[in-house]
């Protein structure tokens, strides 16, 4: 028998599949670099997005649902290809960097719908605002150029 969600449910289960799949790749693409300041860097965003994902997943439970898992297969696709076009690249950074951007910019993409909610419990909201301004300033650390 399948579950229908609210589309609150919805709305916050995707933030959490963003965060995971977030985490996951900013973890593989430090794994490849060999800028150990960098890869700290993403180590430390990847912890912060599981810990939001843990965190939206108490709502989610709050509200009656259990929060979702990212889609294994497509990890492991998405870490290939991103392996396969560092190992290509002359400057891994070049190659990974805009990626892991990407990743962050579709995170604020579903916050910003998640915050777009009437329904939305004021706990979630917080963590959401939060969530968002952490994202933004990941945005701007992938940016910068690297040290010389």
């Amino acid at each position: 028998m399948a579950v229908l969600l609210s589309e609150l449910q919805t709305a916050l289960n995707e933030v959490v599949v963003a965060c995971l799949e977030a985490a996951e790749g900013h973890e593989a693409a430090a794994g490849m670099l060999a800028d150990d300041r960098l890869a700290g860097v993403l180590r430390e965003l990847a912890r912060a997005r599981r810990e939001a994902a843990s965190e939206l997943g108490d709502v989610i439970r709050q509200l009656g649902d259990l929060p979702p898992a990212p889609d294994p297969d497509l990890e492991v696709a998405r870490e290939l290809a991103s392996r396969v076009k560092a190992a290509l690249s002359p400057d891994e950074r070049q190659t990974l960097m805009p990626e892991r951007a990407a990743a962050e910019a579709h995170l604020e993409a579903c916050i910003a719908q998640a915050l777009a909610r009437a329904d939305l419990p004021e706990p979630a909201r917080a963590s959401l605002l939060r969530l968002s301004a952490s994202s933004q300033d990941a945005r701007d650390r992938l940016a910068r150029p690297a040290p010389d």
